[in-house]
């Protein structure tokens, strides 16, 4: 079972939020270089470039997969592979892109 408070509780940790924060600037990165991104997706790259995407928003979202969360209930460092698999692959960045598009924060 996840531990819900210990997942939060590292999500404030500051080397975890510049690791999560580095991977959805790299991912940013690439969102702008494409030539027919996503829209959701170029408003939310814009958005993390310009500072507009909170950092803690970002770890919240990355702890929920699931090899994240179980490295951190089991209290070890989730991997930078990992890390960058979740942004990437497994559609964090997008998804976080949706919401915020739809609270209308961008």
């Amino acid at each position: 079972m996840a531990d819900a408070i210990k997942r939060q509780s590292y999500a404030d940790h500051d080397g975890f939020q510049k690791r999560v924060a580095y991977y959805f600037w790299d991912q940013a990165r690439a969102v702008l270089a494409q030539e027919t991104p996503d829209a959701d997706d170029l408003a939310f790259a814009k958005g993390v470039y310009a500072g507009q995407v909170k950092i803690k928003d970002m770890c919240l979202t990355v702890i929920t997969n699931t090899s994240i969360g179980t490295s951190i209930d089991g209290g070890s460092e989730p991997s930078d592979s990992d890390l960058e698999w979740a942004v990437k692959t497994d559609n964090q960045f997008h998804n976080l892109a949706l919401a915020y598009q739809a609270a209308g924060l961008l």
